[in-house]
């Protein structure tokens, strides 16, 4: 998870800076799924600076966030704080959850999808991947750099990600790959999934 010190001490012009970016990245979130969300209530699992579920209001959708910090940029927009394990919202809650950019942070990002699935009936999910070692390599470093987390994060594979689809019987509606040049990072390639 990113370092909360890191993320909350950004005032003035950096301040200014890492809000563009993350409202930028957040553009370039919408357009990837908003195809596949639903009508009704969505989760932002993991919130970080908020500019997801800022997004997500503006078009209209009625949205919670949670996180295990308060990362948010905005006043206006608060997380829900839970413990990173169990969610705190009765089963099927939520018609969406989003998990944009998360599971990686995660002491066990299985275990948090598992809970998405429990509290929504449809589950987005955008991760960082890789297919070679520089990939790999390239992607740990900026991240670190990038959230001010000097350890490594867990990354899976296209294949990874399908055979744990697969091993839960989560029905998949869609997967995709793709890489980012200068968006909020130098490089990043990463994949989506839509899960029910």
């Amino acid at each position: 998870m990113p370092n909360p010190h890191f993320v909350k001490k950004t005032f003035g012009v950096r301040n200014r800076i890492m809000r563009f970016t993350m409202q930028r990245k957040a553009r370039f979130i919408w357009e990837k799924i908003k195809p596949h969300l639903l009508q009704g209530s969505t989760l932002d699992i993991g919130m970080g600076a908020g500019s997801i579920s800022h997004m997500l209001a503006a078009k209209g959708f009625s949205v919670k966030g949670v996180d295990v910090h308060n990362f948010s940029l905005y006043q206006d927009l608060q997380p829900i704080l839970y413990n990173g394990e169990k969610l705190p919202f009765k089963d099927k809650q939520f018609t969406n959850a989003v998990i944009i950019h998360v599971l990686h942070h995660c002491n066990d990002g299985v275990a948090v999808l598992k809970e998405a699935k429990r509290v929504a009936k449809r589950v987005i999910v955008i991760e960082d991947t890789y297919q070679s070692w520089f990939e790999w390599l390239f992607t740990s470093v900026s991240d670190a750099l990038n959230n001010g987390e000097l350890w490594f994060h867990t990354y899976r594979t296209e294949s990874e990600w399908k055979k744990i689809i697969k091993q839960h019987n989560w029905k998949l509606l869609h997967f995709s790959l793709w890489k980012e040049w200068f968006v909020a990072a130098i490089y990043g390639k990463y994949c989506m999934f839509v899960i029910e």
